[in-house]
């Protein structure tokens, strides 16, 4: 059975796609993505099944630049892995910078399955595919590992994401992957204290042809209503490695809870 220990929410991304939706910089650069860190720390590996959410969020930098980026995810009812422990997701954005405004110059889709879900430890895997719309052509494919721990009103996790292009480019690098860890703790079992959840996280990303980063973020987690969340973080993007960049994120989602009663 799915637990659903804290019964939040992800925020801004598709579930477990780092290379799916970034914060587009002049040079090209991306922030990794946000949805993927907070599951392991936040908001359970996949949307309860027969439920989905709807996400929205925004990413500002300090350079006036910005992103927009929308995501759905849904989990069928059933009892397979395949179908029940299933999370699929699609997602897109709008983005700004150089003081113009664009449609995201990517669509991403994802599959993430809990392949294993214990009292304390769960373990998914999330193949994912994103389709360049501008820029660069072609696609990029992967999978990411997820691996989650919670004891008490602590949280914690790791992932691992490879992602590969099928037209590389500088801008679109041949391979990318990307080690993550992250830490949440709920402030109160119960009470007002305990719709908040302060979350931090650390990920390291190397990509063919550039040199490694390394970037922190950290964030608060208002939980107001069990269908409806507020996240408000900051990411120091690349702090070593590469241009670094500051970006104050705020993110809300609404889960529509059961789609079909019985």
């Amino acid at each position: 059975m799915l637990q659903t220990r804290l019964a939040l929410f992800a925020m801004l991304l598709p579930a477990a796609a780092p290379a799916a939706l970034f914060h587009l910089k002049g040079s090209g650069e991306r922030s990794p993505a946000i949805t993927l860190r907070k599951r392991v720390h936040v908001n359970t590996l996949i949307t309860q099944p027969g439920t989905m959410d709807i996400e929205w969020g925004g990413a500002f930098s300090l350079d006036g630049s910005f992103t927009f980026p929308t995501a759905i995810h849904f989990t069928p009812e059933g009892t397979h892995a395949w179908w029940g422990r299933t999370e699929f997701s699609a997602s897109f954005d709008s983005l700004s910078y150089s003081q113009v405004n664009h449609f995201g110059d990517r669509v991403s889709g994802a599959a993430t399955c809990v392949v294993h879900d214990g009292d304390k430890l769960d373990i998914a895997i999330a193949p994912q595919i994103t389709y360049l719309l501008r820029g660069d052509s072609g696609a990029r494919a992967g999978a990411t590992a997820i691996a989650r721990y919670d004891v008490g009103r602590s949280s914690a996790g790791v992932t691992f994401t490879w992602t590969g292009a099928t037209n590389p480019s500088p801008t679109n690098p041949a391979g990318t992957f990307d080690i993550g860890a992250g830490y949440g703790f709920r402030l109160k079992p119960s009470g007002p204290l305990g719709h908040l959840t302060p979350h931090m996280n650390w990920l390291y990303e190397k990509s063919t042809g550039n040199s490694h980063q390394v970037s922190l973020f950290e964030g608060m987690e208002y939980q107001v209503t069990d269908p409806f969340a507020i996240d408000f973080a900051v990411q120091h993007i690349s702090l070593w490695g590469n241009q670094p960049d500051t970006q104050f994120v705020i993110g809300l989602t609404v889960n529509t809870g059961r789609l079909r009663r019985h």
